[in-house]
């Protein structure tokens, strides 16, 4: 289970191209049907940035980060480890990136995050990879009263588990985060959290 808990808490730290095909046949389908370009059509999909990532410009920034896990999520001790994160606007504002720098367990270790928000759903996605899990995982949520909170299921050694991620106190300073497990999808124990201060 500890072993377990350390690769889950690795793991969980932190459709352009598809509207733009529908669009391109939308377009060509249009003209061969004699109704003009797409542009001129009404209810076409909107594309670019949405507006709701707006929302989270002002996080973009480099950090220092506490970052503290427990090796055991029974037990009340934490261990406590430096990092450094780089938040950044990508593909044109459509989507927020972080890239984190940092050790576990006494090893280097990095990650890269991507957030956005999808206009079909209207919800917040979040994905992580890092050079620990070595897989992608994928969380959606909503933005709300100044948190954002995400989740989704995940796999670590053979096991299905649910995961929980919220960002919450953002400031023009900082914010902090916290990472929840639960094996059972009703009962979380929280075993990461981080305070990220900005450069």
């Amino acid at each position: 289970m500890k072993a377990l808990t350390i690769a889950l808490t690795a793991g969980a730290l932190c459709l352009g191209a598809t509207n733009a095909s529908l669009a391109d046949h939308h377009e060509k389908t249009g003209a061969q049907e004699g109704h003009g370009h797409s542009s001129e059509m009404a209810g076409m999909p909107p594309m670019g940035a949405p507006e709701e990532m707006k929302r989270v410009e002002a996080m973009n920034g480099k950090y220092a980060v506490k970052f503290y896990y427990k090796v055991d999520p029974m037990s009340p001790d934490w261990t406590e480890t430096e990092a450094t994160a780089v938040l950044s606007s990508v593909l044109g504002g459509a989507a927020q990136k972080m890239e984190f720098e940092g050790q576990m367990m006494g090893m280097p270790f990095s990650g890269i995050g991507i957030t956005s928000y999808d206009r079909e759903t209207e919800k917040w996605q979040t994905t992580w990879v890092d050079s620990m899990g070595a897989r992608i995982s994928m969380y959606t949520g909503d933005f709300e009263d100044g948190k954002m909170v995400v989740e989704g299921e995940d796999l670590g050694q053979g096991m299905v588990f649910q995961s929980r991620l919220t960002t919450y106190n953002i400031t023009d300073e900082g914010f902090d985060w916290k990472y929840e497990m639960s094996m059972d999808g009703s009962n979380y124990m929280e075993t990461a959290k981080a305070i990220y201060t900005k450069q």
